[in-house]
């Protein structure tokens, strides 16, 4: 899964544990115990993840409600700047169509 810059090093710190998606029929076939590659869509830098938690939700706003900021690493972030900022990404048709989805990683040794 592609992953741009900040995101990325966000998983890689360790500052970021859950990554949102849409749950889409590529998504919905990721289950726990998986493992995820993201690809850092600026330098193609690689970091392979296991999902240890799936969690899905009717819309972006739910799942924003319901997972802490903090396992985001968006801290201090309002609603409306988590959704502008997931509407650039996601078309609200896309979210109506599959829902949403929480996954949660821990970084491979």
């Amino acid at each position: 899964m592609g992953l741009y810059q900040e995101p990325f090093q966000s998983i890689v710190s360790g500052k970021k544990i859950v990554e949102i998606r849409l749950n889409d029929p590529k998504r919905q076939a990721v289950q726990v115990n998986d493992q995820i590659e993201f690809t850092n869509l600026s330098t193609n830098e690689k970091v392979t993840v296991n999902v240890t938690e799936r969690q899905s939700f009717k819309d972006f706003q739910t799942l924003y409600e319901q997972i802490p900021l903090e396992q985001l690493d968006c801290i201090g972030w309002s609603m409306k700047e988590l959704l502008d900022a997931t509407y650039t990404i996601y078309s609200r048709e896309s979210e109506k169509q599959f829902g949403t989805l929480a996954l949660t990683i821990e970084r491979n040794s």
